[in-house]
């Protein structure tokens, strides 16, 4: 009879165990299903951190994708306005990638009124009508056009890559008449970029001077895009630039070559004034 008691007590002590495991597995099992189906906050959050990863993609692709040559040639034209004139240029222009340009600028009937060479150090200015020659340090150029310009810069202003896009720290984003805009900060401006409606080329780029005191603004459109080595090519570019004065400038690309012998060339002279 103990045997039947114990046998018996053994069992229902066993019984309250499984059951108590069961209660456990099915505890452990609520908490998974509850992980595995987030409310609608986590939901909106994941969607917000996939949405961010995406425009930081998009935006790293069109800073880092550049027209890549060794040469370029081009024929433009330039219309330019200041707050005290505003005139038409055709010019010439040949590049030696990382090394120099050369431009030559006619004005009516033709006549040329200006070669320039610039180099990663000095802008040399030459004037054929009066024959005479300046030599500037590439300092010159930032002060003319109030923009803090390197030599790379300029090249990438010239051929159309974007400029100054040396940080992809996001501020905002968001869609416009179905165009991405993102504004970014970067180490001297804060950024403003607008994109096409395939998230492929750049159609806008708005510099404001992180040092608001300096009042400097440069915005620069792109259109007329054409495919040049799996790059988007703008032909066309307005760039207006505010500071302590007004600069507006058009750029047509009437003719282009890439990666052929330079057109467009002349002799630098080895003297001339130096300001």
């Amino acid at each position: 009879m103990r045997i039947v008691k114990n046998s018996l007590y053994l069992m229902l002590v066993l019984l309250s165990v499984a059951c108590a495991n069961v209660k456990k597995v099915q505890v452990i099992q609520d908490a998974l299903t509850v992980k595995v189906l987030p409310d609608s906050a986590a939901l909106a959050e994941k969607s917000r951190l996939d949405s961010a990863l995406m425009v930081e993609g998009i935006v790293r692709n069109i800073a880092h994708t550049k027209i890549g040559f060794k040469t370029m040639n081009a024929k433009l034209k330039i219309d330019y306005e200041t707050t005290k004139d505003k005139d038409s240029y055709i010019a010439n222009l040949s590049i030696q990638k990382d090394t120099g340009m050369y431009i030559t600028i006619r004005g009516a009937m033709g006549v040329i009124g200006l070669k320039a060479f610039i180099n990663k150090d000095s802008v040399i200015l030459i004037f054929p009508l009066s024959k005479k020659t300046e030599r500037h340090p590439l300092s010159y150029l930032q002060e003319v056009i109030k923009i803090p310009l390197n030599y790379q810069t300029i090249e990438d202003l010239v051929v159309g890559n974007p400029i100054f896009m040396d940080s992809i720290d996001i501020i905002s984003y968001k869609v416009i008449n179905e165009k991405l805009q993102v504004s970014l900060m970067g180490k001297l401006f804060k950024n403003l970029i607008v994109l096409s409606e395939d998230n492929t080329k750049l159609v806008q780029l708005k510099l404001d001077d992180v040092n608001a005191a300096k009042h400097r603004t440069c915005d620069i459109n792109y259109s007329q895009h054409t495919l040049v080595k799996n790059t988007q090519f703008p032909l066309f570019r307005t760039i207006s630039i505010n500071a302590q004065t007004k600069l507006d400038i058009g750029m047509e690309i009437k003719e282009f070559n890439f990666d052929e012998p330079l057109k467009y060339t002349f002799t630098v002279p080895k003297t001339g004034r130096r300001k």
